[in-house]
């Protein structure tokens, strides 16, 4: 038989047991997992709580570049919970890591970047002293990637430090990411919702800054801080 490749709900560490809805009102598809992972799920440093749910998220299929292809998008009433918000266009990304000045412990990130000369690119965020959860694009791979290696609290177990990758493509020199960003996790929508990324972080609760990453990109839009 042909070798054949998976095709993941979400290539993210934390998305487990979904649930889901169909016959919502206008024929919606919906569902929500526990971000969890039972490698390591009974001794995440969090009390008294242990783990959370994702956002819920419309699901369809959609026809994208000729393929058929599994899309999730967050539901549109998460926009209720948006207070005010910092709009940054038309920005160069110099080379190496550059401040942004929105701050924040949840926040939703729409950026839009042009790829450029760029090998690698994106945002760093929940960053402080040796802390960081880098969200960015790999050109020469193709993909979308979170880099939790230096997160925070990541020594609970050998299993939790991780980089995980999806598959997408640039898009007429164009990548974009829809992020949310919480206490406790990081849930990335690579283009139309073909690429998806959730994964647990636990860094210092006092770390809320985040940064621009590598080289050069222009068009890069951030907006919207909850």
């Amino acid at each position: 038989m042909p070798k054949q490749q998976a095709n993941w709900v979400d290539w993210g560490r934390d998305f487990y047991a979904l649930n889901s809805w169909n016959h919502l009102p206008d024929e919606q598809r919906r569902w929500i997992a526990w971000m969890n992972n039972w490698d390591y799920g009974g001794s995440i440093p969090t009390s008294p709580w242990r783990s959370a749910m994702s956002i819920p998220r419309d699901v369809s299929l959609e026809t994208l570049n000729g393929q058929v292809q599994l899309t999730q998008t967050p539901i549109p009433e998460l926009r209720r919970l948006r207070q005010g918000d910092s709009s940054n266009q038309n920005l160069l990304i110099p080379a190496g890591t550059s401040a942004l000045g929105t701050r924040g412990k949840a926040l939703e990130i729409l950026a839009e970047f042009q790829v450029g000369t760029a090998l690698q690119f994106g945002l760093k965020v929940r960053t402080g002293p040796g802390e960081e959860t880098l969200v960015g694009y790999d050109v020469p791979a193709g993909e979308a990637f979170v880099d939790r290696t230096k997160s925070g609290q990541v020594s609970f177990s050998n299993l939790f430090p991780s980089r995980e990758t999806a598959p997408l493509a640039a898009e007429h020199g164009r990548v974009r990411l829809h992020l949310f960003v919480d206490w406790s996790s990081v849930e990335v929508f690579g283009g139309e919702g073909q690429a998806v990324i959730t994964d647990q972080i636990f860094p210092m609760p006092s770390l809320t800054s985040w940064r621009k990453i590598r080289s050069p990109s222009r068009n890069v839009q951030f907006a919207r801080k909850m």
